[in-house]
């Protein structure tokens, strides 16, 4: 059996003198939306139907989110269809998986994969600098410092002389760059 949607409540204060501005009352209605309390009011003080000079005010309390949650929750469940072997049924049972199942966005696993990447780069980004600090600091036996001083003078080789030099003097900036940016 499926559990029936609630009712939220609504507080409609109005002035039972119209002379009297600083006396009124409040009746609190159970209804669906606000229009549905104001029929209600309406219809129990028909008086204040066509006067639209009469004071009438209607609230909604902060409760009624939690029954609007309530409501959305009662309406994803699904409906039963007054079968009595609904837990036999695979149909019904297959329903409600999918109904559990969560949504499968493919942007999520891109930007997941590409924060891990991001994360290792700049981990080797930072390594680069204590390292060269390690060798100058330790010697060559420094724990794979001399690797890469070993890649930087093979650049500096390839490149020649005074190009070399230039090139990593753009290498550097550039890291920098991303530095300041991230």
């Amino acid at each position: 059996m499926n559990p029936k949607k609630k009712l939220k409540t609504y507080n409609v204060t109005y002035r039972p003198n119209e002379n009297n501005r600083y006396k009124t009352k409040t009746i609190t209605y159970q209804a669906n939306d606000m229009k549905e309390a104001e029929v209600l009011f309406h219809a129990e003080h028909p008086e204040y139907k066509n006067n639209k000079s009469r004071y009438l005010e209607i609230h909604s309390p902060l409760s009624n989110y939690a029954i609007d949650r309530d409501n959305e929750k009662i309406a994803e469940t699904p409906t039963d269809n007054n079968d009595t072997n609904n837990n036999n049924n695979t149909t019904d049972t297959i329903i409600q998986y999918k109904h559990q199942m969560k949504k499968f966005n493919i942007l999520n696993i891109f930007k997941t994969v590409n924060e891990y990447v991001y994360h290792i780069t700049m981990l080797i980004v930072t390594l680069i600098p204590l390292l060269l600090l390690g060798v100058v600091l330790f010697g060559d036996n420094f724990f794979l410092g001399n690797i890469v001083v070993y890649n930087i003078q093979n650049i500096l080789d390839s490149m020649g002389g005074f190009v070399g030099i230039i090139t990593l003097i753009l290498i550097v900036t550039v890291f920098h760059k991303f530095y300041k940016n991230n």
